[in-house]
């Protein structure tokens, strides 16, 4: 026969009372505030941050795959999108490449859209490019052929997958085209339809040797068109004039005896500024083939004259940078050593330091 003793009978009957006294306790979900100017995200492998370049204070964070190359944002719909790999068991097992569609007030996922499981898994920027009628998204793949994914964001769609042989990059342009680098020194123009299917494809003449001096698959965008700068430091412009592709005259900032400075970095070295034209790239000093070393200098060149305008000494050298689009905008560092910079993109004085662990790049919104 089962005895229960007096003292345990009495906690028994004592606990619910206690328990009922403990007020219940509320649950508050901070939303994020409106976007101000000088916003950014700071891409890493754990996700992206997103911070106020002005007062250098974190707004919040998208977590995002470990394989995710780029973040891109669509306001009128305040969204983000980003192109994600996934592995069954982590590290190994089946994969999953999606587009996963974020909300912006909360920063929750919404919605993915499972895609072909050929997405390059770098994190480079221009390997995600948002189509400039806001409805497409275009995914750049390596399997290890090159070929670029179309998703329909407003019906949260996979379109298709167009082949693109020896050409990466994706630069959107015009209403609803992108441009490629091409490995035979050429630029690829793809235009869709309505529809998102490609409607016209065509390539522009040689216009760069990519043995003796190859295009960056990084590239800035500009107003009309982006600027490609070569290992040696000649920037070109490329534009489009409905299916024609226009590409100006290749130029160095360079002085005389200054031939021994080269583009460098591990991530984006290219930025600029569009209502001001200004071009920022990352350099240092060194021999041809060197274009893995990070910036000891950030070159300021004013793409109007031609001219460089200012030199920022970068102490650890920098491995990625990016301005912003304000009328008082921030040039973002990002250094060989894990840190992260704030400069005046005007007046080239630094203006604080953010920590952002292990980032790689830097995307505007």
């Amino acid at each position: 026969m089962r005895f229960i003793s007096p003292i345990a009978l009495g906690l028994v009957l004592i606990a619910p009372l206690a328990f009922g006294q403990i007020p219940s306790e509320e649950i508050y979900v901070e939303t994020m505030p409106d976007r101000e100017e000088n916003w950014f995200i700071g891409t890493t492998g754990n996700g992206g941050y997103i911070f106020d370049a002005t007062t250098g204070e974190m707004k919040g964070m998208l977590s995002l795959s470990r394989q995710t190359p780029a973040v891109t944002h669509y306001w009128p719909r305040r969204e983000f999108y980003a192109a994600e790999s996934y592995l069954s068991r982590g590290v190994y097992g089946d994969r999953t490449d999606i587009v996963a569609v974020y909300d912006y007030e909360n920063l929750n996922p919404i919605a993915e859209i499972e895609i072909p499981n050929h997405m390059a898994r770098l994190q480079v920027r221009s390997h995600l490019g948002l189509l400039n009628n806001g409805r497409h998204l275009a995914v750049l793949n390596m399997n290890p052929g090159h070929s670029v994914s179309i998703v329909d964001l407003e019906d949260r769609v996979f379109v298709y997958e167009a082949s693109t042989p020896g050409c990466a990059v994706l630069m959107p342009i015009a209403q609803s085209d992108f441009m490629q680098v091409c490995g035979d020194g050429t630029l690829q123009l793809i235009q869709l339809d309505i529809s998102g299917f490609e409607e016209n494809r065509v390539r522009s003449d040689v216009f760069f040797n990519v043995i003796e001096d190859a295009v960056f698959d990084r590239v800035a965008s500009s107003t009309d068109g982006w600027w490609l700068v070569t290992h040696r430091g000649v920037i070109f412009h490329a534009t489009t004039d409905d299916d024609e592709i226009i590409i100006s005259d290749g130029w160095k900032p360079h002085l005389d005896g200054e031939d021994a400075w080269q583009p460098g970095g591990r991530n984006e070295i290219i930025t600029a500024h569009h209502d001001t034209g200004l071009i920022f790239i990352a350099m240092h000093e060194g021999p041809i083939d060197t274009h893995h070393e990070p910036g000891t200098e950030i070159w300021v060149i004013d793409s109007n004259t031609q001219r460089r305008v200012g030199r920022i000494p970068m102490d650890p050298p920098a491995n990625s940078i990016m301005v912003t689009q304000e009328d008082e905008p921030k040039l973002l560092v990002a250094d060989a050593q894990g840190g992260n910079h704030v400069y005046d993109a005007l007046t080239f004085i630094k203006e604080r330091s953010i920590r952002i662990p292990d980032s790689t790049h830097f995307e505007d919104f």
